[in-house]
């Protein structure tokens, strides 16, 4: 990364903040999900996190490492780590009521949300309400967080067929104003 970053023949920002983006960050929040849930004590791997994503800020921006934090992450286009792991985990949580009717973690989940599925022994259906308030962990929020969702999800909607799209349908209509990049990069 110090190579690719060199200040005479590196990469421009926009390339190094595509690269951190697409290549550091996924692999460094990979398995998120079995330490990042509510009520977790996460603050060790949070503050790793936050140290990472501040010398990468630094390595885009090249600014001095005295910089405050905020301001370098917002020249870098990075938001704070733990607004990332929030929006993931969020996602994650509402991508369980798209899993199909015989996915394993249907019979795990509550009674509302296990959709005809058998009940695992383990599953929170059956747990005491004193025992649900004790546990806590990726799937316990799952079965909290899946009645605030009021979309449902279809696997093959009709509205995503080919020919029914959009821009299948309303083709004239559409126009894509390429703005183009800039010519010197330079310019960020």
């Amino acid at each position: 990364m110090k190579m690719l970053g060199s200040s005479t023949r590196g990469l421009p920002p926009r390339e190094k903040r595509l690269l951190y983006r697409s290549c550091v960050l996924p692999i460094a929040t990979y398995g998120y999900q079995l330490w990042f849930f509510d009520g977790a004590r996460c603050k060790k791997a949070l503050s790793l996190l936050k140290t990472m994503q501040r010398k990468a800020a630094i390595w885009i921006t090249g600014a001095f490492s005295t910089s405050p934090t905020g301001g370098v992450e917002s020249l870098a286009g990075l938001i704070p780590v733990h607004l990332h792991l929030q929006k993931m985990a969020g996602r994650a949580n509402y991508r369980a009521a798209t899993l199909s009717d015989s996915h394993p973690l249907q019979s795990i989940l509550g009674q509302d949300h296990h959709r005809g599925a058998q009940a695992h022994p383990c599953a929170i259906s059956k747990m005491s309400e004193a025992f649900k308030q004790k546990v806590k962990g990726t799937v316990m929020e799952i079965d909290r967080r899946l009645p605030d969702l009021t979309e449902s999800f279809e696997p093959c909607a009709p509205e995503a067929q080919p020919g029914a799209r959009l821009i299948d349908r309303f083709c004239a209509q559409i126009d894509f104003d390429d703005c183009g990049h800039l010519e010197n990069d330079e310019a960020l």
